[in-house]
């Protein structure tokens, strides 16, 4: 081959990486162009939606971006690209955004346990300002999620999800290859409240959701999200069952249910800020299982401020009358018949630097569900080696604000292998009469003249509407055009149907 020709294959070559490596903006105006879009993009592509109606579309990426070269699909004007119907999203390919799309007033068809409006199916995708507003099928049975995690590095940030009415949580996490996901700084608003379990804000499952003995776990971060009226199932908000999770500087406004550790291990719930606002059925936080860290969080005018759970003894049968929980998922070696705790005892935990306030039941519980649904159950393990220390429980009413619960003598000899816990630096603030034992590690003081919970805050800032969801999101409700915030028609009880009056449009 001649040098001349060498040089021409050459620049053919560089054209041909030249071309392959040039984005693309793809501007898309129909549900059609939008699906054709999707199935050819590739690294570096832009897709923009032009402002519209985008009805049943199955937007899948299956192709994959890189760290600097993401695969984008953006609306052109971020709020006003609006996916109904039948519409799912479905992110299969590595590195890619979908950014300012708008969820609105659609159905998906009941499918496989993982199915939802949003699926991350890949790793390092991003899901941001964007909304999911009354996606809800005809039927409450018809179970799926709105997002769903399926692979690991994925973040969901900025967004906004109001008015889930149907079975599964609002958000999953997947119980294999799912780790490292977050969900930051996003807006759940008005999720009404329907008998289910299984109705969680987020539900994070993982390794440690079966008890198993492992160093892995789901690592999954949550993290300055607002709640807000998301009542859901009405039990628990946020629902970890598995090992490594973070909840970070949330806040909880006027929700039923509260912020549950519910198995696992090495969980950290720190700095977050639940106001019950004398909401019914709006609790504080409850944990169970071993290793967590609970630190810095501020509990208001709940049911109860925190619950360290008693944990169910497995071992053999107390009674004739038990009846262990067997599950498939957790058979191993040592457990040929795959025997789940019904909440794993409360280990190790470190308690520290809570503040509770005002609260209807206990400030404290250790031991919380003690012989619950005995003797089926064997609730019998109370919270063994733990460290309670620098908390500050205030009843303005007094009250009882610390139960520990003893064993009973026939459980003596399991009450034996357990650790003491440790109690120190807790202070109870009472404005009334303290009823109940408070014992060592707990300092008693009276309720200053002139106090007020304002100043008990001190410089706490609870989130704010304007601090979390997309922008465009903030604009509208600024501007009073974004009505279906307080529509809640979405709700199955017909009294909560009016319990808000619905703008009319302007």
């Amino acid at each position: 081959m001649s040098v001349m020709m060498r040089r021409l294959h050459s620049c053919l070559a560089l054209v041909a990486l030249t071309l392959s490596l040039a984005a693309r903006d793809i501007a898309v105006k129909n549900s059609l162009e939008l699906k054709a879009a999707a199935s050819s993009a590739v690294g570096g592509d832009v897709i923009r939606l032009a402002s519209g109606k985008y009805d049943d579309v199955k937007l899948r990426i299956t192709h994959n971006g890189t760290q600097g070269r993401p695969i984008q699909v953006v609306a052109a004007v971020p709020g006003e690209a609006v996916l109904g119907g039948a519409s799912e999203i479905d992110i299969s390919g590595a590195y890619v955004v979908i950014d300012g799309l708008y969820l609105l007033n659609g159905a998906i068809a009941a499918g496989g346990a993982d199915r939802a409006v949003i699926t991350f199916n890949s790793h390092h995708g991003v899901v941001r300002n964007t909304a999911i507003v009354d996606y809800n099928p005809a039927g409450f049975e018809t179970a799926y999620y709105w997002v769903f995690f399926n692979g690991s590095h994925n973040t969901l940030e900025r967004c906004y999800f109001k008015g889930k009415n149907n079975l599964e949580p609002l958000i999953g996490n997947g119980l294999e290859n799912a780790q490292y996901n977050s969900v930051v700084g996003c807006y759940f608003k008005n999720i009404p409240y329907d008998v289910g379990n299984g109705r969680e804000d987020i539900r994070v499952w993982g390794s440690g959701k079966f008890d198993e003995k492992t160093a892995e776990g789901a690592y999954f971060v949550i993290q300055g999200n607002l709640f807000d009226h998301a009542d859901g199932e009405g039990t628990e908000i946020i629902s970890l069952k598995s090992n490594f999770n973070q909840v970070i500087s949330n806040t909880v406004r006027a929700t039923r249910g509260g912020i549950n550790i519910r198995r696992g291990a090495n969980n950290t719930v720190k700095n977050n800020i639940v106001l019950g606002e004398g909401v019914a059925g709006a609790h504080g936080l409850r944990m169970s299982g071993a290793n967590h860290v609970v630190q810095g969080n501020y509990v208001s005018g709940c049911d109860y401020g925190i619950r360290v759970s008693a944990g169910e003894f497995t071992g053999y049968a107390l009674t004739p009358d038990y009846s262990p929980k067997e599950k498939n998922n957790a058979k191993t070696a040592k457990n040929a018949l795959g025997i789940v705790t019904a909440y794993p005892q409360s280990k190790k935990l470190t308690l520290s630097g809570n503040t509770v306030v005002a609260c209807d039941g206990p400030d404290l519980e250790l031991g919380s569900d003690y012989k619950k649904h005995w003797p089926q159950e064997q609730m019998v393990l109370l919270p063994s080696d733990c460290e309670i220390s620098g908390n500050r429980f205030v009843r303005p009413k007094g009250g009882v604000s610390v139960e520990i619960v003893t064993p009973e003598s026939q459980f003596a000899s399991l009450a034996a292998k357990s650790l003491a816990n440790r109690f120190r630096s807790n202070v109870i603030v009472v404005g009334g009469k303290l009823k109940g034992a408070t014992g060592p590690g707990f300092k008693v003081e009276d309720l200053t003249s002139g106090w007020t919970e304002k100043r008990e805050m001190g410089e706490l800032h609870p989130l704010k509407p304007e601090d979390v969801g997309p922008p465009w999101v903030i604009a509208l409700r600024t501007a009073g055009k974004f009505e279906v915030e307080d529509d809640m028609t979405c709700s199955r009880d017909p009294a909560a149907k009016k319990a808000k009056k619905v703008k009319k449009p302007k």
